[in-house]
């Protein structure tokens, strides 16, 4: 009842089919591996803008078709996005008890005729405060607590475990779950590095891992970020941000003077079509003072637009990149009209500027349920961190990006893609961003890909694995004493190794001993690592690279791997990597490749073996990846 309810409310016919199917399937999943009296944590994983919320109540709806009462739904500590969350949850469950944060009083055993729904900030006063009250009237009691903590990954873990301490909204969520005897913990991100690297002594690594694919409609990061540029791309100088910085005598750098231009364009588009809403996302730095910088650069060259629209240069400017956008959508406005209903859109001043950080929300009237509502005008967004979750960009079209980082972490950028979304006008999108920028969210991309793979594939020990100056996420939320890191260009061998598979692996490659290395395929790399043995799984675990080569398969199809085979080596025990100085200057010289070494040792017991031949590998990964995941 409560599910046909809902998607009854849902127009889009493709969406209904998903939610039916992840509802189903996840569904499914909870009853594989609850059990009675325990915490159950899940992850639900998504890609930005996919669509998540959708997705949680449909699951939402399902679980109260099968007697679940009570729900949790965290979202950020966003005044807009609670709102913006609050509102969708109370329209689309309409057969529901919906609370806000402040009803406390309203949430009794009567409530619970119907299923109820309380939508919470993640805020350690309103976290303590409901908590206390779950205690209190022991409304829990008896219950299934279901709690949905979307964008978990963003301030829900501990940030203090390698402190030995617990951060207080970690410690405040962990005192909700244990308010009632059965709760299950569903983690909602679209950037899910930070909670697979979680320990399972931790509490909130969780137990299975869903993906729902998005709909066929959806413009994600294959569609931006493409290894090879695409049209929807246009290349900036990289000291764009300076010279914004800077100030000097450039009023307005040529890449975001484009970009206006680009969006001025998509507007008078949207305007002649009978529209009037189309967004612009400028995401410049996390500095207030630099958002305030560009604010006025924006200004000021809108301004200098509407009084130079007779201007030769106005015009030619604008027709490049009519001629640009038309490029992609050759049915484009003719540029007369296109002309026209720009320049009437910057006389009546149509644009509007929106500084978007921690201080615009503050000066917000929160009691103002339009507070925020970029589904209406046209707005020219500028801000940092607030733009990099949560917040929805409808028919966001142009996008200018010049955030940079010397580490860059990976959940925390990839969040900065609010171009991903459904209602894309795909010919007229544009990013303006530097050439390395664009690079590192095409890495990004990869990465994410890759692990999508493993999490559809059911592997259990998922791997994340990132070029060497990308972090997956935020150190502080990672305990150092489990995290497992297999470093690139470095030689991993096996120190206690024991005789297995000798004659197999002599018919297989002892021939190739009488050349200096040979090129095989990853495949037979990983045949060779199933065969050797070694004491223990922490001495040289053949599973974690095995996953490794196949994750760079995966990320690089045409992976090179070189074999070096060397025998009748009459090594002393406990001689450390065992190779040889010119074996492993041949081996570091290939810093792109997988090389894999592997030396048969004579195994006499006068150099301390057990008095049998063996083989000990020795496997090198290229230069600049590294893979991450946890040991417990």
């Amino acid at each position: 009842m409560f599910f046909n309810n809902y998607i009854s409310t849902i127009d889009n016919p493709e969406l209904v089919l998903s939610i039916k199917e992840t509802s189903k399937s996840f569904s499914s999943k909870i009853s594989e591996h609850f059990t009675i009296n325990q915490q159950l944590n899940a992850l639900l994983l998504g890609n930005v803008q996919s669509g998540k919320t959708a997705q949680m109540l449909g699951i939402i709806s399902a679980m109260a078709d099968s007697g679940y009462k009570i729900f949790v739904l965290l979202t950020t500590d966003n005044v807009d996005l609670h709102r913006q969350t609050y509102n969708r949850v109370k329209n689309s469950l309409q057969t529901f008890n919906v609370l806000n944060e402040r009803e406390e009083s309203l949430l009794t055993p009567a409530c619970l005729i119907k299923p109820t729904i309380i939508v919470l900030k993640k805020n350690s006063r309103v976290l303590s405060r409901w908590k206390n009250h779950f205690l209190n009237t022991e409304i829990c009691k008896g219950l299934m607590l279901v709690i949905f903590d979307d964008e978990a990954d963003a301030a829900s873990l501990n940030t203090l475990v390698n402190k030995s301490k617990v951060s207080s909204i970690n410690k405040r969520l962990a005192e909700i779950k244990h308010t009632a005897a059965n709760t299950i913990y569903i983690e909602v991100t679209a950037t899910p590095q930070a909670v697979l690297l979680q320990t399972q002594l931790s509490g909130w690594k969780p137990a299975f891992v869903y993906y729902f694919r998005p709909g066929s409609d959806y413009l994600g990061g294959n569609y931006f970020y493409p290894r090879t540029k695409s049209l929807t791309t246009i290349f900036t100088n990289n000291f764009e941000l300076d010279e914004v910085k800077n100030g000097g005598d450039v009023i307005c750098p040529v890449g975001l003077s484009r970009s206006i231009l680009s969006f001025l364009i998509n507007c008078a588009h949207k305007k002649l079509n009978g529209f009037s809403n189309c967004n612009f996302m400028i995401h410049p730095s996390i500095k207030i003072s630099i958002h305030n910088q560009f604010v006025e650069t924006v200004q000021d060259h809108l301004t200098l637009l509407q009084k130079s629209t007779d201007d030769a240069a106005f015009l030619s400017n604008l027709k490049d990149e009519w001629c640009d956008l038309q490029q992609t959508k050759p049915d484009l406005e003719p540029f007369e009209d296109i002309r026209d209903t720009v320049i009437e859109l910057l006389d009546n001043t149509n644009i509007s500027i929106i500084p978007l950080n921690s201080k615009s929300f503050v000066c917000r009237d929160s009691s103002n349920p339009d507070a925020l509502d970029l589904s209406k005008g046209f707005n020219i967004v500028i801000g940092g961190n607030t733009l990099g979750r949560g917040i929805t960009f409808p028919n966001l079209q142009t996008v200018y990006y010049c955030r940079s980082s010397k580490s860059p972490q990976a959940d925390t950028y990839w969040q900065h893609s609010r171009i991903f979304g459904y209602d894309r006008e795909k010919q007229l999108v544009r990013i303006f961003i530097p050439q390395q920028l664009y690079t590192l969210f095409s890495e990004l991309n990869t990465s994410n890909e890759i692990l999508i793979k493993q999490v559809e594939a059911n592997i259990n020990d998922i791997q994340l694995i990132y070029p060497s100056k990308i972090l997956p996420t935020r150190k502080n939320v990672v305990d150092n004493e489990y995290l497992n890191l297999i470093q690139g260009g470095v030689n991993m061998f096996a120190s206690a190794p024991i005789p297995a598979n000798v004659e197999t692996i002599n018919r297989m490659i002892e021939t190739y001993s009488e050349h200096r290395f040979i090129d095989c395929e990853s495949d037979f790399i990983i045949s060779l690592l199933n065969l050797v043995k070694s004491e223990t799984v922490e001495d040289f675990n053949v599973q974690k690279y095995i996953a490794c080569v196949e994750g760079l398969k995966k990320r690089k199809p045409l992976i090179k791997c070189k074999l070096i085979v060397r025998v009748n080596r009459d090594i002393a025990r406990n001689t450390g990597t065992l190779l040889s100085p010119n074996d492993r200057t041949l081996g570091d010289s290939f810093k792109d490749d997988i090389v894999l070494t592997m030396y048969r040792i004579n195994g006499t017991k006068e150099k301390g073996w057990s008095g049998v031949p063996l083989w000990i590998p020795n496997i090198k990964f290229p230069d600049n990846f590294y893979f991450y995941d946890m040991e417990v």
